[in-house]
């Protein structure tokens, strides 16, 4: 065990002193990478933020349910013991007839409009929260709750719904598609410098294994090196996307500020920072294997 350990630790010392010996090289291949990363990683915050923030809007899909002119308190009440137990309402409230007047009256200066009127025209009603608010599961809501006794009309802004709903959706899958395109290409760039790094270095490989060093331990360096450069690249990347962020809040804060709203994006939680490293060292170190174990099946001792 203290052997194979050794055996790492100089594959790793090996690495880091050829990644410091080509400074130049090195940089404009991290920076390259770095940018690459960068790009599925900044519509991942972006998503991420959006979703966050219409999480708590106070203009989320409410479903608004009106009663009948008609409907007396048991029949509020008996919707409203129906609404604490529906298993997907989050919350509601009531607005009887009186408040919603008065609140009609003070929004529009309408002062002394009762005088004119016989009666309230405005019915009793309940603003639901749901819990899921997928277009979905909302339509079917609305349906359940149309047809509860002296319920006269339900309404929810289903238009909105769905186009925050298929906005995030896109922004989700164009997310997964810019991983993957971004995986594909973090694996080839692996490849292709360590395929590169074996070639001219192949006259002291034929030694090493002419006087019998396995592959494993050829291979060991070239992988280290690759898994060096994809850290310090997602670290650059990480480090772009900060400061991009960090740049674009103060605009996006003043144009939330004409809507009466707050929003900033955010930048990775420590989890994701583990995440984007562990996953940029994978790829990283399975593009340098798949070179190596090409390249060495080649390579034969003259």
């Amino acid at each position: 065990m203290k052997h194979l350990l050794y055996l790492h630790g100089r594959a790793a010392r090996s690495a880091l002193r050829t990644l410091i010996r080509q400074p130049l090289g090195s940089l404009l291949s991290l920076f390259m990478l770095a940018v690459a990363i960068s790009l599925p990683l900044g519509l991942y915050l972006i998503v991420a933020s959006l979703s966050s923030w219409s999480n708590g809007l106070a203009a989320a899909p409410q479903i608004t349910l009106f009663m009948e002119a008609s409907a007396d308190r048991p029949d509020v009440e008996t919707v409203n013991q129906t609404l604490k137990q529906h298993a997907l309402v989050k919350s509601h409230r009531f607005v009887s007839k009186e408040q919603a007047l008065q609140d009609l009256m003070k929004r529009n200066s309408l002062n002394g409009l009762t005088e004119g009127l016989g009666s309230n025209p405005l019915p009793d009603a309940f603003i639901i929260d749901p819990k899921d608010t997928a277009p979905e599961p909302l339509e079917r809501l609305q349906k359940e709750l149309s047809g509860l006794p002296m319920v006269e009309a339900t309404q929810f802004d289903a238009g909105w719904a769905k186009k925050l709903h298929s906005l995030l959706s896109l922004g989700h899958q164009l997310t997964l598609l810019l991983g993957a395109a971004l995986g594909i290409a973090m694996v080839l760039a692996s490849s292709n410098t360590i395929r590169l790094q074996i070639l001219s270095r192949r006259d002291e490989i034929e030694v090493s294994k002419l006087i019998g060093a396995t592959d494993g331990f050829i291979r060991r360096p070239f992988v280290y090196f690759a898994v060096f450069q994809g850290v310090l690249a997602a670290l650059i990347a990480w480090g772009l996307s900060a400061w991009l962020i960090a740049s674009a809040n103060p605009a996006l804060a003043e144009l939330a500020t004409l809507y009466n709203d707050h929003a900033t994006l955010r930048n990775l939680n420590a989890d994701e920072v583990l995440v984007l490293l562990g996953g940029v060292a994978l790829l990283a170190a399975l593009g340098a294997r798949l070179a190596t174990g090409h390249i060495l099946r080649q390579i034969e001792p003259q």
